[in-house]
């Protein structure tokens, strides 16, 4: 457009100039190059004008996105205490009311079960030791060893690489009330967020370790996750 106004600028400069005197062509010269430095200043102030829309749409665009990680932050949060919900609901509904007391006889029992569950593990046998494990929870459902071995069935299934199953069971420590295990579970719901590759459930377990469990052995294990997952 540009290039054209100049051409009609120019062909009627040249029309004009063939009858005109001096004076005239300098006058019109100088109108010329007024015009044309209008012209220009009117582009350079079209091109300002869309930058500054261009950064106002980018910076729109980019509050988006970070809303956009959060919102999934939170539904992942929801997510993982949902889960928690059902595993507490489930260990409910399979389990007795009123469990009766255990002899010391069954506590011994269930005492080397226990312990040869854990050894099979040990041996990285895990597939036998899951069964071991239930035999455990079986014979001493509200035993002093059943979150342990609850516990140890999440990481049986971890080191089969069955991440899905692993955080199920992992998920189930979290209904017994009195469990030592509780931190150990909620750092391995983390890493197996991290293993099925969904980050942002992974940071919302991390994050949940160090608000629910800010005296544990892991916090700092925690922490180094969030931050190499930009999670904090």
């Amino acid at each position: 457009m540009l290039i054209q106004s100049k051409k009609a600028i120019y062909a009627l400069l040249c029309c004009c100039v063939a009858c005109a005197t001096p004076g005239q062509v300098d006058q019109r010269l100088d109108t010329w190059q007024d015009a044309q430095r209008e012209e220009v200043e009117a582009l350079k102030r079209a091109v300002e004008s869309s930058y500054d829309r261009e950064r106002a749409m980018a910076d729109r665009l980019r509050q988006g996105e970070e809303d956009a990680v959060d919102m999934r932050q939170q539904i992942a949060a929801l997510r993982d205490e949902i889960g928690s919900l059902r595993a507490r609901l489930d260990s409910l509904h399979t389990r007795p009311l009123r469990p009766a007391k255990m002899s010391r006889g069954q506590k011994e029992d269930a005492l080397s079960l226990y312990q040869n569950a854990l050894a099979i593990y040990n041996q990285k046998q895990y597939e036998q030791a899951v069964a071991q494990f239930d035999r455990v929870l079986a014979a001493a459902p509200y035993g002093e060893w059943a979150d342990n071995a609850q516990y140890w069935k999440g990481e049986c299934y971890y080191g089969l690489g069955q991440f899905r199953q692993a955080l199920t069971e992992f998920t189930k420590v979290f209904a017994f009330s009195k469990t030592e295990k509780a931190d150990d579970a909620q750092l391995k719901v983390g890493r197996c967020y991290l293993a099925l590759g969904e980050q942002d459930q992974a940071i919302a377990a991390f994050r949940k370790l160090l608000s629910e469990f800010s005296e544990s052995e892991y916090v700092a294990v925690a922490r180094k996750e969030l931050k190499y997952l930009g999670g904090q």
